[in-house]
């Protein structure tokens, strides 16, 4: 199962992968954007790390920064080696692929989409999320065959953990 959740800004995409890992209570790997305290700042950084690893507010995990005034930083090299990195390994020792989250930011990185690419035409299991204000890659992503889209809302995001571990079946 390739699962991909969508939905508005701050709805609880990520909140309900948290609670839906909880409950599969599966070996994950993947990768993880976040941002950090400071999210609602004109100066802030977007960090990448690894699903299973605690967030880090680094200046080496920082991927996308945004300044006032200035255009946005997009670190492509960075989603091209560590993004890729953390998908392979992901890919060779988890039970399951955590991506959270694809969206424009990605938009030049062509190794790190291919790596997401292939992942969904193998046999492990995904979940995911895709930005819902994107386009492009990630529309290759939303029509793929193998591919599952749910959008989280405030009405269903307090049920859709369990039944994401139905659909899993662990």
């Amino acid at each position: 199962m390739k699962l991909f959740l969508t939905g508005e800004i701050q709805v609880g995409k990520s909140t309900v992968i948290e609670k839906t890992l909880a409950l599969l209570n599966i070996t994950y790997g993947g990768f993880k954007t976040y941002f950090g305290p400071d999210r609602g700042s004109g100066d802030r950084l977007l960090y990448l790390n690894a699903a299973d690893e605690p967030n880090l507010f680094t200046e080496e995990k920082g991927i996308v920064r945004f300044r006032k005034g200035c255009p946005t930083w997009i670190d492509t090299d960075k989603f091209d080696a560590y993004g890729v990195e953390l998908i392979r390994a992901a890919r060779a020792n988890s039970d399951l692929l955590l991506m959270d989250e694809c969206g424009n930011f990605e938009r030049d990185a062509r190794k790190f989409q291919q790596e997401i690419i292939a992942s969904l035409d193998d046999d492990q299991p995904v979940l995911g999320v895709i930005k819902l204000a994107s386009s492009g890659f990630t529309d290759e992503l939303r029509n793929h065959p193998n591919v599952k889209l749910i959008t989280v809302t405030r009405e269903n995001r307090d049920e859709l953990p369990e039944m994401i571990t139905r659909l899993f079946g662990f």
